[in-house]
């Protein structure tokens, strides 16, 4: 199945068929990541809520309560599928809107390594990016580096606006506030849509 068959052109603009791009994401997946990759039936509401932000589908997002002009925040236990799904999303962005994903433990490993100018690629153009794992630290590395880089990394970017940020984390509200703040968590739900996912299944 060909990404073009996801939608129809109408008067220029782009009219997806949610159940054609629900077929086309779980093929990518499957060869992507194994036969075993299954779209859950409980994931397709998180999935439309994705797609509708993806394709900027405004009736939809307003339905959804999604503000297109913030970024994603969007949380999950591990193998939820959470960052396959950002992964197979990515086509349906307009290009200048499309991430690049970064591991949050790769950012505080190659601060660890290369110091300040290591994050200059985040901080320093108007790229958008998504960031992955928040709060899983490289176990040859302390908490505190991870809040003084990733903390501030994201603190700095969400301020700014230059570009969008999306966060991936398999903690909750609780787990973030103890971990970075309350400004910090407050400041994610400021300026991101939360969008959560409860069961584990998928096997990449």
């Amino acid at each position: 199945m060909d990404f073009n068959q996801t939608f129809e052109l109408i008067n220029g603009v782009r009219q997806y068929n949610y159940f054609k791009c629900i077929q086309y994401i779980q093929l990518q997946g499957s060869s992507l990541y194994g036969c075993k990759y299954l779209i859950h039936t409980s994931q397709r509401q998180q999935l439309h809520k994705l797609l509708a932000y993806a394709t900027a589908d405004r009736e939809a997002c307003t339905f959804y309560g999604i503000d297109l002009r913030k970024g994603l925040l969007i949380s999950g236990p591990v193998n939820s599928g959470k960052t396959s799904l950002l992964h197979l999303l990515k086509p349906f962005f307009e290009p200048e809107k499309q991430y690049s994903i970064r591991s949050c433990r790769e950012v505080v490993y190659c601060y660890d390594l290369f110091g300040e100018q290591s994050l200059q690629r985040y901080t320093e153009n108007n790229l958008p990016y998504c960031f992955d794992d928040l709060g899983i630290v490289p176990s040859c590395l302390s908490l505190k580096m991870d809040v003084s880089v990733v903390g501030e990394l994201l603190k700095t970017r969400l301020l700014n606006k230059r570009a969008d940020t999306h966060i991936l984390t398999r903690m909750n509200v609780g787990a973030l506030n103890k971990r970075y703040g309350k400004h910090f968590t407050a400041l994610l739900f400021c300026n991101l849509n939360l969008i959560e996912f409860t069961e584990s299944f998928n096997l990449k």
